[in-house]
Parts: structure tokens; C-alpha cells; sequence
């Protein structure tokens, strides 16, 4: 029980003990009251019962006395005594007393100084029971008779005798005789005798009923006694159990037992032993929090033990300050670090030792504390060697006051490091070097490879024009063409690579119609599964939108870029691709039944310039399809997995973001062959190129639209042609000698005269930044190397308004004539994107020039698609 519990009982036991003390003392003195009134009553009661019997004696001693001695104060006092008993007279004081035997001499007038008050009134008041009253009465009554003839012998001495109707009336001689006769004759004793025999009766009834009040009262009183000595004896018991078992056993043996124990733990002194907690009061869970204090006492010592093991065992160096900058503490590895002993450092100031020349005089407390950060900070050794340091500084703050009380500082000495970093900067600088010649190298790869494709793709189309030569040499022409364009390709993926890992890759989001894209995806692999006897399926879930924002051009080349790896490894079975799209994802499965790779191969399935090569299936290529599949996908926000089992095929997953439309306004595109130019009158354009031939090229070609050229070889020229002729557009290449292409748009932009001419740039230099960069200075167009004449077409329709009539492509009855193997073949690489083998492919065999030229220009546009149409519907 809880001591405040018992307490509480204990309160309550003392309270109850007390109030019945008090209520038996109360009733003892009620009883002791009772007592006494028992008595006052006995006493009063034989009072009143004694006057009615001495009063009796003393009518009948005057009466006697008078008749003797015919005294008349004595018959005066006879008739005083009644009428002070019949209330007539007033009752002296002390009349209970001994009162008439002091009367007895001549002249004595007794004092009447009471209250009038008849003996039978007192008796009524007196309380008495009406049967004692009827006694007393009777008495009084008897009394009354016995007056009658102590009269009438009183009279009898004066001569007074009585009529026959009882009055005194009639005088004679005195007749002593008589009246001696009357006072000691026998009716006189038998009325005193009928007085007293009534009282007599009155004094047994009366003390029976007064001794019978008075004995319960007696016992009443004992009773109380008896009551009131048990209940002082429990509260006593009550006060020494309290006592003793409450506040000695339970309350003062524990504290003190407590207090040693308190006072060992303030001694850090463990080894001590606790009272037991028997009785689960406030005392216990003092014991208690006693036990969990020595327990988190020995805890916390643990702690401090392990933190400074630690702190000794750290490889930092720690140590603490407090508010005025003194050392508190110091680790050994501070220790060392420093070049002191813990006790030459503890007490003194930070800025006498190891940093005094770091604070200057008057620095803010936080300085001193080493709490404002420093991008460089250095320590002094004792021997005086200034080291560089990393540290870490973290405030002390009272929990009250919120005053800062000092810090803690870990540092490390960072000489090392700093030399690695001052390695790594010069590794990073070489780095970079390496990085801007590897760009600086493809730039220049890209431009000087360009520059003579340029030359050679650009005059064979114009032979390719010519209707001047014959069927030998269209071939020779096409085979010149198709070699082109498959080194066209191989820089293009090379350089597309590079772009990636520069970061300079964008992604162009675009509306179109999902449904109409995926069905030439099934169109295009459908008919090339057929030649090799797969099943190739595609699965649209219900959530797939019809109409999308997402790159279209980047995803049709990842789609090409998978489908055609697993048509290349997969000989028999199926190519599945399942469609769906989840939380404006979407989400595209492609499984195959191929040969399938090992967990090896998995692991650089998407690492640049890796093939796996297999016994039975070798293919070509650079071994970048996957790679920049890979990092398409994640630039387009999403992340693409793959899972494969050696001889049962493999599944390639892949998520991108997309966002749905309601609606795309969708058109038909024709395409046409420019056959000439409906009018090119006083045209003027001026063609500026470091290169003959490509000045050449694009003189030659401008030719044949009837348009006036003049040409420059650098930026000077040009300026020279600017201020002696005018000229409706310019086409500038943009590596030149001299006054390079950039240099030379921005001073005509500059100039009033020139501003407002069109200006073409041509570069072989075909990344991103370069178009960017050319635009940014002025140029209005941007051309790459090597171009096509629709290029140069798109321009001058552009900013001439120059008018072309074409041909329809679809008004071309030719059909495309390839045997089914040569297809298969051709459908196989147009899977693969690999546009040089299909080149190599029409070189090798024996193919018109019309199904060569047309092959070739879907490979020029990335139409692979169409190849793959074209192979599916050919001829035998």
C-alpha cells in the first residue's frame, strides 16, 4: 500500500479513534451529569420530604409548647409554619435548615426573605411520580387534621371552644385539661402516627426509585469508563503503531539506508546495496528511482568510459573549450596531432598555443571558439610546424540560460590530402585537357570527314542528275554514293555517342498519333519475321493512349534499335512486344525466343563498343545500338532493363515519361522529286567556303536553277563581293582562313546595308552547340555537312520564295524488283538500322539503279520502315 494510502487510513483510524474518545467522554460527562442529578434529586426530594415531616414536628412542638406555656409567639409561630408551608407566607432562605430553634425566645421575629411558594408546589416541581405525590399529599393531608387539633387545644387555653358548626366561637374558662388531653391523647398520636405512615411509605418508594437511578447512573458512568479506557488504550496503540511501524520501519530506516546509498554513488561508488521494496509505496519508488539512477549512474560511467575510449581511440583530434577559449580537454590524438600533452594544453588559451595567428586581439568569442567556419584553417605545433586542418566545431549552450559555455572541436590534419588534392586538380586539368581534345578531335574528325563527303555525296547526286551517261557509270556513280553514305553512318552513330557522353544530346517532344506509329512498327518487323519464319505480335493495352507528347524520332529509334537485336539472335519462335501505360508512363515489354546471353554477357549488354560475339552469329556494326538506346531512354526520363537465359531468348523492359493529348491534327506528307525552277530571275547569292570543290558543289548546283552565283574562299572576300556587288542571300561556310564564317555574320549583321540578308550556314561541325552557336551570331539558317539538294531547296523556299515544281513520287509506276533472299537480307539490316550493309548489300549484288536510289534515299532520311515495306512487298 501507498504510504500516502495509508496515511490516509492511518488519518482516518486516529480520526474515528479520537471522535469515539470524544463522543465517550462526552457520554461519560452526560453520565457523570446524570449521576449528579440522580443525586440532587435524591438530596432535594428527602429536603422536601424532611420539611413536610419537620414541619409536622414543629406545628406539634409550638402547639404542645403553647398549650403549656401559654406563650402566644409560639401559637404565632404554629400559624407562620402553616402558612409558609400553604404558600400564604413568604419561605425564609435557609428554611431547610435548622430554622424555628432559634425562635424560641420572647421578641424573636423570624426573617421571611424567600419566595412565596407552597411545599406542594415544590413537591409537583420537584418532579416527583404521581403515586409519590399522592403519599406526599396524604401525609400533608394528615398533617392538615393534626393542625385541626393542635388548634382546638391552642383554643382550648384561651377559653375558645367551637360551635356545633366547628367554628371558634364560643368563650369559657381555659381549660388546660383539655387541651393537655388533646396534645398527648390518643387520637392525637394516631393522627401523628397517620402523618408519618404515608412519608414513611413516600421515603421506601422514594429511595428505591432515587437508588435505582443513581445505581444507572453508577453503572452508566463505568460503562463510560470502560468505553473511554479502551479507546484511549487503541489510540495510544494506534499513535505507537503509526510510530513505530509507519514512520521508523517504513519511512525512516529506507531514507536513511537511501541516504548512504546516495551519498556512495556521489562517490561514484556502485557497490552498494539498496532496501528491498516490500511494501510498493512512495518509499519503494524512491528505492526505485534510487535502482534506475545507480543504473543509468553506472550507465553513464560505462559511457564516459566508452567516450573516452573513443575520444583516446579517435583517429581526429578532439579536445574542448570553454567560454573564454581554455582548453577542458584534449584527446590523444589532439595530442599528437599538436606536438603537446594533454596538461600543457588544458587551462590555456587557444590563441596563446596552437592558434595564435588566427585571432587577433579583441576577436569575438565565436572566433576564438572556432565557431565561424574558414574555407582554410591552419594549426601551430609545438615545434612550430603550421599545418593545414579540416574541423568541425560544434557549440555548447546552457540549457537555462541559452549562453554559449564553449565548443567542441574535431580536426584532422589534411596535409596529405591536400597534396592528393592538389594532384587530383592537376589530374582533372589534364582530364579536361584530354576531354576538349577528344571533342576537339571528333569536331575535327567530324568536320575533315564532312568536308570531302560533302564533295563526293554532293557532285555523285548531281551525276546521278545528269542524263548524259550510261548505265555503267550511273552504277559506278551509285556505288560511290551508297559507300558515302555508309561512312556517313558510321560517323553519325560515332558522333552521336560522342554527343551523349558530352551531354549534348536533346530530346524533342512532339504530339502524335501512338497507334499509327506502332502499327509501321508491326508493318516494318512483321514482314521480317515472316522471311524468317518468326511470329511477331504486338499488344496494345486498353490504358495506352492514342495520342502522346514524347520524342518520336527517339523512340522509333529505340524501338529499331531492340526489335533489330532480337531479330538478329532469334532463328526460330517469336518477338512479342507488349504496350501499356501506367501513371503517364509508358511501358513497353519486347520478348524474344533467341539464342539468348549469359549472366557475362548481360552485365556490358549496354556498355559502348561491346558485341557479343557468338560461334553461329556474327554481325557488324560499331557496338553502340544498345549503348545509345540505353542512354536515350534515361534521358527521356526513364530506365530500361534487361533479362536474358542462354538457348530460351531474352526480355528487354523499358518505361519513359509521356503526356497524354486529347487531340493531333495529323497530314499527309507527299514526297517529290524537284524536277526545275518555274523562276529564278536577277537572283543573286554568294557562296563563301574554304573548299573549291564544296564551293564548287554548291555553285554547280545552284546552276542548274538558273540562280547567279558569285564565290569567296574566306571572310575578307566576302566582304570585298559585299561592297562591290548586292546579293539576295549568302551561303557561308563557317571554318574559314583568315576571317572565319561566325566573325563575318556578325559584321554584316552589324552593317545597315547587310543586316537584312539572308544568311546561310554551312558546317561541317554538325553538333548542337555549333548550330547554336552559328544561329546566336546572326545566321538565319543552318545547313550540316554534307547536304542534300532539299536542303539547299528548303532554304531558298524559305527566304527567296523561290517556286519548284516536282514530281510526284507516286505517280511512278517502277516497281521494286529483289530476289527473296536479297530482301530477307536487306529487311534484316533496315531491323538493325545499319544502312551500311544494306549499301554494301546493292553494291554486291546485281540491282537496278532505280531500287538502289530508292533504298538509298530511305536510308539518307532514317526511313528503315519503308525499306522494310519495300522488301515485304517486292518481287521475285
Amino acid at each position: 500500500m501507498k504510504l500516502k494510502q495509508l496515511f490516509i487510513l492511518l488519518l482516518i483510524a486516529n480520526s474515528i479513534a479520537l471522535f469515539s474518545v470524544v463522543f465517550i467522554l462526552s457520554a461519560y460527562q452526560d453520565a457523570i451529569k446524570e449521576l449528579e442529578n440522580a443525586y440532587k434529586m435524591q438530596h432535594r426530594s428527602l429536603i422536601l420530604a424532611d420539611e413536610l415531616r419537620q414541619s409536622s414536628d414543629d406545628l406539634t412542638r409550638m402547639a404542645r409548647t403553647h398549650v403549656i406555656t401559654g406563650n402566644d409567639m409560639f401559637k404565632e409561630q404554629f400559624h407562620t409554619v402553616l402558612d409558609i408551608r400553604n404558600g400564604v407566607k413568604p419561605r425564609p432562605k435557609y428554611y431547610n435548615r435548622i430554622y424555628w430553634d432559634f425562635y424560641t425566645l420572647d421578641d424573636a421575629k423570624p426573617i421571611l426573605d424567600g419566595k412565596t411558594v407552597a411545599l406542594r408546589t415544590l413537591m409537583k416541581e420537584a418532579g416527583f411520580p404521581d403515586e409519590e405525590l399522592e403519599l406526599l399529599y396524604k401525609s400533608q393531608q394528615e398533617s392538615d387534621d393534626l393542625t385541626y387539633l393542635e388548634t382546638k387545644a391552642m383554643n382550648a387555653i384561651k377559653g375558645i371552644f367551637q360551635d356545633k358548626d366547628g367554628n371558634y366561637t364560643i368563650k369559657r374558662e381555659p381549660d388546660f385539661a383539655l387541651a393537655r388531653q388533646i396534645m398527648h391523647g390518643e387520637q392525637y398520636h394516631k393522627a401523628k402516627i397517620a402523618i408519618m405512615k404515608p412519608l414513611n411509605e413516600f421515603y421506601k418508594a422514594f429511595e428505591t426509585r432515587t437508588q435505582k437511578k443513581v445505581n444507572e447512573a453508577h453503572e452508566t458512568v463505568k460503562r463510560m469508563e470502560s468505553y473511554l479506557s479502551i479507546s484511549v488504550l487503541f489510540l495510544i496503540l494506534l499513535f505507537i503503531f503509526s510510530f513505530i511501524f509507519v514512520i521508523l520501519y517504513r519511512i525512516i530506516h529506507p531514507i536513511q539506508t537511501l541516504n548512504k546509498g546516495m551519498l556512495s554513488l556521489a562517490k561514484n561508488n556502485m557497490d552498494i546495496t539498496l532496501p528491498p521494496k516490500v511494501f510498493m509505496d512512495e518509499v519503494s519508488d524512491m528505492i526505485g528511482a534510487v535502482e534506475v539512477f545507480k543504473q543509468n549512474a553506472i550507465e553513464l560511467m560505462a559511457s564516459q568510459q566508452q567516450n573516452k575510449r573513443l575520444l583516446d581511440l579517435a583517429g581526429e583530434g578532439i579536445f574542448g573549450l570553454d567560454a573564454k577559449g581554455k582548453f577542458i580537454f584534449v584527446n590523444p590524438t589532439a595530442s599528437k596531432l599538436l606536438g603537446y600533452s594533454s596538461n600543457e594544453l588544458i587551462g590555456k588559451s587557444i590563441n596563446t598555443t596552437i592558434g595564435k595567428h588566427l585571432f587577433q586581439k579583441g576577436s569575438q568569442q565565436k572566433q576564438r571558439l572556432m565557431l565561424e567556419t574558414k574555407e582554410e584553417q591552419t594549426f601551430i605545433s609545438k615545434d612550430g610546424r603550421k599545418f593545414p586542418i579540416d574541423y568541425v566545431s560544434t557549440p555548447i549552450y546552457n540549457n537555462e540560460t541559452s549562453l554559449l559555455e564553449g565548443s567542441v572541436v574535431v580536426f584532422s590534419d589534411i596535409t596529405k590530402r591536400k597534396q592528393y588534392e592538389d594532384r587530383l586538380k592537376k589530374a582533372t586539368i589534364e582530364a579536361q585537357n584530354a576531354n576538349r581534345s577528344k571533342s576537339l578531335f571528333l569536331t575535327n574528325m567530324s568536320h575533315e570527314l564532312r568536308t570531302p563527303l560533302n564533295a563526293i555525296l554532293g557532285f555523285a547526286s548531281l551525276l546521278k542528275k545528269s542524263k548524259n551517261i550510261h548505265e555503267g557509270e550511273k552504277q559506278n556513280i551509285n556505288t560511290i554514293y551508297s559507300s558515302g553514305q555508309h561512312l556517313l553512318s558510321l560517323i553519325n552513330e560515332i558522333l552521336e555517342f560522342a554527343k551523349i557522353e558530352a551531354g549534348k544530346i536533346t530530346i524533342n517532344p512532339n504530339d502524335f498519333n501512338l497507334f499509327i506509329f506502332l502499327k509501321e512498327i508491326e508493318s516494318m518487323f512483321t514482314s521480317r519475321c515472316d522471311s524468317k519464319g518468326l511470329n511477331f505480335s504486338l499488344n496494345i493495352d486498353k490504358s495506352v493512349p492514342k495520342y502522346i507528347k514524347c520524342d518520336e524520332k527517339r523512340l522509333r529509334q529505340i524501338l529499331i534499335n531492340i526489335l533489330g537485336n532480337s531479330l538478329k539472335f532469334t532463328n526460330e519462335g517469336y518477338i512479342k512486344v507488349d504496350v501499356e501505360s501506367k501513371n503517364s508512363k509508358l511501358l513497353i515489354v519486347i520478348r524474344d525466343t533467341g539464342i539468348g546471353m549469359s549472366n557475362e554477357a548481360l552485365k556490358i549488354v549496354f556498355k559502348p563498343f561491346e558485341q557479343i560475339e557468338e560461334k553461329t552469329h556474327k554481325h557488324e556494326g560499331t557496338g553502340l545500338g544498345l549503348a545509345i538506346t540505353k542512354e536515350l531512354i534515361e534521358k527521356m526520363g526513364g530506365k530500361i532493363e534487361a533479362q536474358s537465359e542462354l538457348e530460351k531468348g531474352s526480355t528487354f523492359s523499358f518505361e519513359l515519361k509521356i503526356e497524354k493529348i486529347d487531340f493531333v491534327l495529323e497530314e499527309e506528307n507527299t514526297k517529290n522529286n524537284i524536277i526545275k525552277v518555274k523562276s529564278t530571275e536577277n537572283i543573286n547569292i554568294l557562296v563563301a567556303d574554304d573548299t573549291k570543290a564544296n564551293r564548287d558543289l554548291l555553285i554547280q548546283l545552284l546552276n542548274t536553277y538558273n540562280i547567279n552565283t558569285i564565290e569567296a574562299h574566306d571572310g575578307q572576300e566576302v566582304l570585298k563581293h559585299i561592297e562591290n556587288s548586292s546579293f539576295d542571300l549568302i551561303f557561308m561556310d563557317i571554318l574559314m582562313p583568315n576571317l572565319d564564317g561566325l566573325e563575318t555574320i556578325k559584321i554584316l549583321k552589324n552593317k545597315e546595308k547587310t543586316k537584312n540578308i539572308p544568311i546561310i550556314a554551312i558546317s561541317a561541325n554538325v553538333f548542337e552547340d555549333d548550330k547554336q552557336k552559328a544561329l546566336n551570331n546572326g545566321a538565319d539558317f543552318f545547313v550540316p555537312k554534307p547536304f542534300e539538294e532539299k536542303d539547299i531547296a528548303t532554304a531558298l523556299q524559305k527566304f527567296l520564295k523561290v517556286d519548284f515544281e516536282y514530281e510526284n513520287e507516286k505517280t511512278i509506276e517502277k516497281t521494286i524488283i529483289l530476289e527473296k533472299e536479297l530482301a530477307r537480307k536487306i529487311a534484316d539490316f533496315a531491323t538493325s538500322l545499319d544502312g551500311n550493309s544494306i549499301l554494301e548489300l546493292l553494291e554486291k549484288n546485281n540491282v537496278d539503279n532505280y531500287t538502289k536510289e530508292k533504298i538509298t534515299i530511305f536510308i539518307q532520311q532514317f526511313q528503315f520502315n519503308e525499306i522494310s515495306k519495300l522488301c515485304s512487298n517486292s518481287k521475285n
